[in-house]
Formats: C-alpha cells, structure tokens, sequence
C-alpha cells in the first residue's frame, strides 16, 4: 500500500484518569468509552463550534497518543490547559520523538477504529482505507513526503485534509467532516451551533469532487491534475 509521512504532525501523550472525559466534553465525536486499543477521529470546538484542531485520538490503555496537525498544536494547548483545572489530565509532546505515516489505499482488512503496537510502531486504523502509524525516529524510516499522487487519492475519495478543507476556525459542517459531528451526542462545546444547523438545515455544506472546468480556481480547495475538490452549499 502506499504511504506518505504527515510531518506537518505532532504527537502528544494524555495521562490520567479524566483523560476521556476531559476530551470528550470538547470534542464533535463520542470519545467517552473509548476502548483500549481503539481509536477515533474529532474535531476539539470552542463554544462558537469553531475548528482549533482535527485530532486522532487512540487509546493505549495506560495513557492515550492524540496525534493533530502541527500549525493548531499552540492554540489547541491555549485552549486546554486552562480548562484543565483539577482534572487528573497530563499533556506531553513527543514529536521529537516520534514520526506519523499515513497509509492509504489500505485494503489489509483490519478492522476499523482498532490500533495495534508491535517493534516499536503504533498502527491505528481510522477509517476503510487510511491508517495512522507512529513510529519512533530511532527507526529512521525512509518515507516520502505528501505528493500530488496522495491527494488526487484524496481527491478520488473525498477525503479532506489538514489545510486544504480542514481549516483552523472553521464548523465542521462547512470543510467535510460532518461525519466526525456524533448526533446524538450531548453535553460539548459548540453543541447547540452544530445542532441548530443541522435541524434548521442552514450553512451545512458537503465536500464534492469536480471537473476543473466546472468552477472557479478560487473556489477549488484540493487542486487536481483533471478533478478537484470544492465545498458547496447543501
């Protein structure tokens, strides 16, 4: 399969009791329950329901790997660490110590949301064909870096990506990861916006993938070689 390195990453460790729940009141999706040795995908809101990062959260039972893009690492600990209070949580960065893989076209038939270490390299499995791989730099994998190859794939699959569709500050509903917002999920930052647009079905928009010649350059967010990414209004 193939494989690109995500350096625009960071990697950090979660440690203590109200680690779950902590994330769980500031995040789109279901994190709370979150099994050992599975994994999930969410965007952490602030109360106006905006983006401060799109993070893939993975139990590994004694503490969690929270892996985000790097560009939001500074605001993401702004908007933590102050909430944390006396909540038994404990956030380290280990970015120096580790790199992220992104395998894609993934077609090993692992079960999905599941992640496994082995030889010093975490595997998680996010979603039918993309899997998440921290790996120790002392491993000094030879990985190319994203290319034009990775985001036609993007392109074909509608998948959004870190500064293309996914955009500091921006609702979930409006950069393609409606599927990361859990309906009936209660009790969240940001909840009421995203609940309110959903039922009044007002500024939701979808991710589609078009002919170059069918809009504007400035309209496309993930430029292809013949087709292109874009959002539009639902």
């Amino acid at each position: 399969m193939p494989e690109v390195a995500f350096s625009e990453s960071y990697v950090t460790l979660w440690r203590g009791k109200d680690c779950l729940a902590f994330i769980d009141g500031l995040s789109s999706n279901l994190v709370l329950g979150l099994s050992p040795n599975k994994v999930i995908q969410s965007a952490i809101l602030d109360k106006n329901a905006k983006i401060i990062d799109f993070v893939t959260i993975i139990n590994l039972g004694e503490f969690l790997a929270v892996v985000g893009y790097m560009p939001n690492f500074e605001a993401l600990l702004n908007f933590v660490t102050p909430k944390i209070l006396q909540s038994d949580v404990v956030i380290s960065d280990i970015s120096n110590l580790n790199d992220v893989i992104i395998h894609y076209e993934d077609n090993s038939g692992g079960e999905i949301g599941t992640c496994e270490t082995s030889d010093g390299e975490t595997k998680a499995r996010v979603s039918e064909k993309i899997t998440f791989c921290i790996v120790s730099k002392n491993m000094k994998i030879d990985c190319k870096e994203m290319d034009q190859d990775f985001h036609e794939w993007r392109i074909k699959n509608l998948i959004p990506w870190y500064g293309y569709e996914i955009s500091f500050g921006k609702i979930p509903y409006v950069c393609g990861l409606e599927n990361y917002v859990h309906v009936s999920k209660g009790c969240y930052t940001g909840q009421e916006i995203l609940t309110r647009m959903r039922t009044r079905s007002r500024g939701m928009k979808k991710l589609i993938s078009i002919s170059n010649s069918d809009f504007a350059n400035h309209k496309i967010t993930t430029k292809g070689k013949t087709n292109s990414l874009t959002i539009i209004s639902q």
